[in-house]
Order: C-alpha cells, then sequence, then structure tokens
C-alpha cells in the first residue's frame, strides 16, 4: 500500500508540472547559452555532464559585489540545488515539494505537495534534471519518474530495487544512476526501459558523470569504475583501498570529469585524482577530516587548473589539478558538508555552524561575498542572476 501511495504521489507531481510554461526565452540544453540569449541553463547537479560544478565568466559575469533582489521559503531542507531551463527554475525540497519558478518574476508556474509515503518520515528526493523537455525525479523509495515539462502529462515511472541517493544523469537520450543494491542503471530516457546495468560490489550513493563516451562513478566500497556509456562495458576499474595510501572509506562525492583526471573525495577525507584514460591514480591529498561534498574543478582565466572541495573540520582547500599540491586554503570556521561551486572569478562554499555561504576571489583569495544562509550547494546561475540555494530559502542575488 505504501508503495502504491508514493507512486500515486509522484504521479501527482508530474501531473500538475505543465500547468504554466517558461518565459520563452531560448537557451540550450546542458552546455550553456544559446546565441543571442543571455539565460544559461543549469540543467542537473553540477551544470554539466562531467559534473564540474563551474560556469566560466565569459558565460556570466556575475562576481560579486552582490546584493539580495528577492527570496522564496520551501519550508523545509533544499539538499539539492534547482534543475533551471528557460528561466524556470524546478526546485524540490527534501519532502519533495515541488515548485516550478519562473525567474524573471518569480511566478510560480506550478506547486505540489507530496506527503512522505513511510508514517510522516521525509521522503528524500535526489537532484532534479531537465532534459529534452522532461524533468526526472529519483525518489529514496526507489521511484524514479519523468513528465514532460510543456504538458504536465505523465511520461513514465520505474520502480527500481533499493533506495536512490543519486542524482540521474542524462545524455544522448540516456538516463544513468545509482541504487543502494550496487547497481549503475541505464534507461531510455523518453520510455524508462532499461538499456543495461552494472553490478558493482558496494552501494551507489554518489551521482554518475560523463566524458567522452563513459560514464564514471563510485561505490561505497572504495572503489571508482570507468563504463562504455552505450553498453555499460568496464572500462576500468580502480580500487583505492588497494593502492596507496590504501584506507576503505566509501565515495559520497561525485565525480568531476576535466583536465584528463577523473576527481572524487572518499568520505574518510582523501581527494583522488584518476587518470581518465586508465584509472590509475594520479595524485591524492589528505583533507584532514570527512568529506562528503563534490569538488568543483576550473580554470579559471589568470589560475591554473584547480580543485576545489571543503572538509569537516572547516578547512577548504584549492588543489592543484595536475598535481593535488595545495594552492592555497581557507578556515570557513565550521563543517562543511557540501559541495563547492565555481561562477566567474569567485568560489562559493559554506557551513551550517555559521549559518553563512562565502565566496572567495580564486584569483586574490580574498572573500568578496557572504551572506548569513547556509547551504549544501550553496549558489547557482541561470546567466542574469545568481542564485544562493539556501536551507530552506532560494535567494536571487543580482550585481550591485
Amino acid at each position: 500500500m505504501r508503495a502504491a501511495t508514493s507512486l500515486l504521489l509522484i504521479l501527482g507531481l508530474f501531473a500538475l508540472a505543465g500547468c504554466g510554461s517558461s518565459d520563452g526565452d531560448s537557451t540550450t540544453g546542458a552546455e550553456g547559452p544559446a546565441t543571442g540569449s543571455s539565460y544559461v541553463d543549469w540543467p542537473l547537479f553540477g551544470r554539466v555532464p562531467a559534473r564540474t560544478h563551474y560556469l566560466p565568466a565569459e558565460e556570466a559575469a556575475l562576481d560579486p559585489p552582490l546584493k539580495q533582489a528577492w527570496s522564496i521559503n520551501t519550508h523545509a531542507l533544499i539538499e539539492f540545488p534547482p534543475a533551471i531551463h528557460g528561466g524556470v527554475a524546478y526546485v524540490i525540497n527534501k519532502y519533495g515539494n515541488g515548485k516550478a519558478v519562473r525567474l524573471r518574476d518569480r511566478k510560480v508556474l506550478w506547486e505540489i505537495n507530496i506527503r512522505p509515503s513511510d508514517k510522516g518520515k521525509p521522503n528524500f528526493v535526489t537532484a532534479p534534471v531537465y532534459y529534452d523537455g522532461k524533468i526526472y525525479g529519483a525518489f529514496l523509495t526507489g521511484h524514479l519518474a519523468a513528465g514532460d515539462a510543456a504538458t504536465g502529462k505523465k511520461v513514465w515511472v520505474r520502480k527500481l530495487k533499493g533506495h536512490l541517493e543519486s542524482s540521474p544523469l542524462a545524455v544522448d537520450g540516456t538516463l544513468y544512476l545509482g541504487t543502494d543494491t550496487t547497481n549503475l542503471v541505464a534507461l531510455d530516457a523518453s520510455s524508462g526501459k532499461t538499456k543495461w546495468q552494472f553490478n558493482a560490489p558496494g552501494a551507489i550513493k554518489a551521482s554518475p558523470s560523463y566524458d567522452d563516451g563513459k560514464v564514471f562513478f563510485a561505490d561505497y566500497q572504495s572503489s571508482m569504475f570507468a563504463l562504455d556509456a552505450k553498453s555499460g562495458k568496464l572500462s576500468w576499474r580502480s580500487n583505492t583501498s588497494k593502492v596507496p595510501p590504501y584506507g576503505r572509506g566509501g565515495f559520497f562525492s561525485s565525480p568531476a570529469v576535466a583536465f584528463g583526471n577523473v576527481y572524487a573525495a572518499r568520505d574518510d577525507g582523501t581527494v583522488y585524482a584518476f587518470d581518465e584514460r586508465t584509472g590509475k591514480v594520479a595524485w591524492h591529498f589528505d583533507a584532514g577530516d570527512y568529506i562528503y561534498g563534490s569538488p568543483a574543478v576550473a580554470q579559471v582565466p589568470g589560475t591554473p587548473p584547480t580543485v576545489y572541495i571543503g572538509a569537516e573540520n572547516g578547512r577548504f582547500f584549492a588543489l592543484d589539478a595536475r598535481t593535488g599540491k595545495l594552492r592555497w586554503q581557507k578556515n570557513i570556521g565550521g563543517p562543511i558538508p557540501g559541495t563547492a561551486i565555481v561562477i566567474g572569478h569567485t568560489v562559493y562554499t559554506s557551513s551550517f555552524k555559521t549559518q553563512e555561504t562565502s565566496g572567495f576571489d580564486v584569483r586574490t583569495h580574498k572573500r568578496t561575498f557572504h551572506l548569513k544562509e547556509a547551504g549544501y550547494t550553496p549558489m547557482i546561475s541561470d546567466g542574469k542572476r545568481l542564485y544562493l540555494v539556501g536551507y530552506y530559502d532560494l535567494i536571487g542575488l543580482e550585481p550591485r
């Protein structure tokens, strides 16, 4: 009965999803803005399939100083950032309460309250994904749902075995995500039918990433994997418990792919770079405490390729992406539970202890932004504004 109730609620979400429409501005998909448009899409966790969490300055010149323009309260934790497409943000909080917000005027195009399906316990969701006219959502119950973003009609719903904590990834007509029953699943994005699945040794809680025909993901048994995106055939596996510095931490951090490497952190605080072609560990770095967030990777003009990541000890690191050597670090003043974001020349990070989000100029390392609002993945952008993703609130920021 609980599963059936949950399924009906998920269907209800997408039945209302199309009650409004976007503002009609022309944008592209995951790769950035269309020619002649000042809008940028941020359709998935990490912005692009490689999940670099980086928006270059040439696509959005929105560096501090910034001022708050508006705020929308969702009344519950927003663990993952909304998906943005065509000037509309699709926001889902931890109870599954969803809003489609037209960002130019904050008009709520549709809204639905999905009640918890298990005696009042939160019905956690992963990051929403926009792809090819559809909105995809994965729920802790194991349901994966697709809805038509324009009409609101249900496209399909699947019930996968196990819980879903891995945010979906959509590339070239295929949807990829992991399950805690150790499977990386590839489904047809239009129908929801399984194309292939790969069984890993451990639970998959991190989100998969994509680059150059391969899907990269990590499990909770210390291993990073590369699969052929079309067939699911294993390209390589790197078991970090078998090579220096050893240890048996799991990966909650989702990989970022850039500069010929795959970057991720084990939850024991070890940051890794794996060679993208071979899986060989290129370097590792000890952050000194647990890491649950994902790395941001960027080469901002005037800086070398850099990995940005924070740890539970409150230390925020900028590491040379080629060598793993420390470039600079900051003490944030409290545990850093989430993922860094680089927009323009600024990297953003957050701590719930300080209840603050900070932005640092990656060229000077000086703090240029702070606001008394904390979040897991604290900042995204549509090219017109920045949006601070707080604990309960989505806050619109614009240049002063």
